[in-house]
């Protein structure tokens, strides 16, 4: 277990993060020559999982790092702790507070006792917030069960080095006072191989005690994709679809501001919602690119609300503008008018228009700079997080 950032608690609440990126499966289809596990349930390396934990890390460490910088932000429960391992070909590197360090392997041994510790740190004190990130496969049966690096490796026990990761979130609602927060990019997909071989059933992180009342305050679950789907990472090693959607999501393109308050909070159903559209937005822009196959993020949300961010700013919105029928772009401009007067309006015509504006009501319209059509314009719209996708309709 590569334990990243720790600070002295002072008896003061704090976020603790534990991340686990899987991309390197020796016993699955590419892995090591002559290890491949007798299943394998077409399950293949992923290029992806290396390079999405490493940008969720910098996001946390960013404001560290670079004062004033986009990234993890709550002055009432401050990053306290951040622990995490990674499988991929090469050793995976993280830029922290205390220089560069290599992440250690994420094996199903090293998955456990990084989460031990983790725990042990999280019910530290009632108020903490713990956040758990997985990258990498995972498939569903009677739960949702995660993939370790060393998955296959017995092929008497073939599920041994796999976790159930649905078990472990109700174990540990019983065990940690504060609030919890799962991120899980993994596909869900039904393994037909798993349903039929009795007792393949991985065991969790913790084991669930039902004779323990839940006593977490609050606890929010995003999954990457519903049960029985995929989820998707661009060809060529990028971040993930899902992971990209979270980071937007989390620097500036969700929040409430409660009344009274100081600070725009950003809790588990603005989370949730934000990934879910964020979700629509990058579909809509990648559409008919391949690896774009249609992904609907599942959210939990239960409990009274505990935000992960505490940000100052309000959170801004993307927006999309495009006007149809297409052959009519090129005569109009595409602008929106805010409620105090400032103007922002498209510099080359003849295609979509893309912007990030601050929440608020607008006018939205298009107008033919030349003249000869008519103006599109609709009145007092609304613009909220994290986005806002129109297609104006041009008049005949």
């Amino acid at each position: 277990m590569t334990l990243l950032y720790e600070v002295p608690s002072a008896g003061s609440p704090g976020t603790h993060v534990l991340a686990i990126g899987v991309g390197r499966y020796p016993h699955l289809l590419g892995g090591d020559p002559g290890k491949l596990a007798d299943r394998p349930l077409g399950l293949k390396q992923l290029a992806s999982p290396p390079v999405s934990i490493v940008a969720l890390l910098d996001w946390f460490f960013a404001p560290l790092l670079a004062p004033g910088a986009i990234g993890f932000v709550n002055p009432d429960a401050p990053l306290a702790s951040v622990a995490a391992l990674a499988s991929a070909p090469q050793l995976v590197a993280v830029t922290t507070p205390n220089g560069s360090m290599n992440l250690d392997a994420a094996t199903r041994r090293g998955i456990q006792d990084a989460f031990d510790a983790w725990l042990v740190r999280l019910k530290d004190h009632p108020d903490n917030i713990g956040v758990l990130y997985f990258c990498g496969h995972g498939i569903t049966v009677a739960d949702h069960y995660l993939l370790a690096e060393d998955f296959g490796h017995n092929k008497n026990q073939p599920w041994v080095n796999a976790f159930d990761i649905s078990t472990t979130i109700r174990a540990l609602e019983r065990e940690v006072l504060g609030a919890m927060y799962y991120f899980i990019d993994a596909c869900r997909e039904v393994s037909r191989d798993m349903a039929m071989t009795l007792r393949a059933n991985p065991d969790p992180l913790l084991p669930l005690d039902l004779a323990k009342k839940v006593v977490r305050r609050s606890a929010t679950a995003v999954f990457a994709t519903g049960e029985g789907d995929l989820a998707y990472a661009p060809k060529g090693g990028e971040v993930s679809r899902f992971t990209s959607a979270l980071i937007c999501a989390m620097s500036g393109f969700c929040g409430v501001k409660p009344p009274g308050g100081v600070t725009w909070n950003v809790d588990g159903e603005s989370i949730s919602n934000a990934v879910r559209q964020l979700l629509e937005y990058e579909a809509l822009e990648a559409s008919g690119k391949p690896g774009t196959g249609k992904q609907v993020s599942e959210q939990m949300v239960q409990g009274s609300p505990v935000p992960l961010l505490r940000l100052a700013a309000a959170p801004k919105v993307k927006v999309w503008l495009d006007l149809a029928p297409a052959q009519r772009r090129a005569d109009y401009e595409l602008y929106l008018l805010s409620a105090k007067g400032v103007r922002v309006a498209q510099v080359q015509l003849d295609q979509v228009f893309r912007v990030e504006l601050p929440r608020g009501f607008y006018e939205v319209g298009a107008q033919a700079p030349t003249g000869g059509w008519p103006p599109v314009v609709h009145m007092e719209e609304e613009l909220v997080p994290p986005m806002y996708p129109l297609i104006l309709q041009s008049q005949p």
